[in-house]
């Protein structure tokens, strides 16, 4: 099969890429700026503000893999909001349009979300048919949802697939997470008791691959280990296997709200969010524990 891959570049896409390619697949790439990759993958240039693609792009293509979207991790000014926003909805709403413009007869159609959709809350498991907070993170995903559920009009195969926090040592949180326990500086964040519904690089690209090959599969799944820990337990858990100390006391809230602003709910924020469905569904995780999943990625010397 020939797949389009929108955000192909970044840290989720470049592991569903090697995936797919390892499953004998083909892969182009949309970018902003096309250039050489170490994949090896070609690269067609689009620009999303201009609501320009190119066409080239699109042949023989049978399905799309939707990444697109700016970083979280920037600071949230009134400015990069609309930026985070923005890079979503118009990028879906761009292959929208392009799809249904060239007739494409495209099988399947697989998007990214986050689990930001679900409200922030201590006690409560989160499935996929539970209704949605009312944060930023949480309205930006429902608006990004629902420009991809559009899909499904064209009597395209849609799934949606809400990413939780993911383990990779190339990018994302875990760094940020494990450099100061590196240090021998590390503490919990705030009470310590959020919920942090992760998932290892190597199985949120395993879902969206699975979403892809599998044709039964359909609608909105959660990617998040059946494991979900707290924001302490995941601390000690790294500092264990790094053999380093918490001695610190924790990262009071007021700190973290003073030095990142609204952001914060990306670091105090809870969601404890079910990976039942993806399961129910026939997909088996390679690291459905946190033990297994730091052993793989902070391996002891």
């Amino acid at each position: 099969m020939k797949i389009l891959i929108t955000g192909g570049t970044g840290l989720i896409g470049t592991e569903i890429s090697k995936q797919l390619l390892e499953h004998g697949h083909s892969v182009v790439y949309f970018s902003r700026s096309p250039r050489k990759n170490n994949l090896g993958i070609q690269e067609y240039a689009w620009d999303v503000d201009k609501g320009t693609y190119d066409k080239k792009a699109f042949d023989g293509v049978e399905a799309i893999i939707n990444l697109a979207g700016a970083p979280i991790s920037e600071r949230w000014t009134a400015t990069y909001k609309s930026e985070i926003l923005r890079s979503r909805v118009d990028a879906t709403r761009l292959l929208y349009t392009a799809v249904q413009k060239l007739s494409l007869p495209l099988n399947v159609f697989v998007s990214a979300s986050a689990v930001g959709y679900y409200p922030n809350d201590f006690n409560k498991t989160y499935n996929e048919d539970d209704a949605p907070g009312s944060d930023f993170l949480s309205l930006v995903t429902q608006k990004w949802e629902q420009e991809a559920q559009n899909f499904s009009k064209l009597n395209i195969r849609t799934v949606r697939i809400r990413v939780g926090v993911v383990l990779s040592n190339d990018g994302g949180a875990f760094p940020l997470i494990t450099k100061p326990i590196k240090m021998g500086l590390g503490s919990p964040l705030g009470s310590g008791k959020q919920w942090m519904s992760w998932i290892h690089i190597k199985d949120v690209a395993g879902i969206f691959v699975y979403a892809l090959e599998n044709k039964d599969a359909q609608g909105i799944y959660n990617a998040v280990s059946p494991e979900p820990v707290t924001n302490t337990q995941m601390t000690e858990a790294i500092a264990s296997q790094l053999d380093k100390p918490l001695w610190l006391p924790k990262v009071p809230e007021f700190a973290i709200k003073f030095a990142l602003g609204e952001m914060s709910t990306t670091a105090i924020g809870s969601n404890k969010v079910s990976s039942s469905k993806v399961e129910k569904s026939g997909y088996s995780f390679s690291f459905p524990n946190l033990g297994g999943a730091l052993r793989s990625l902070l391996p002891k010397a």
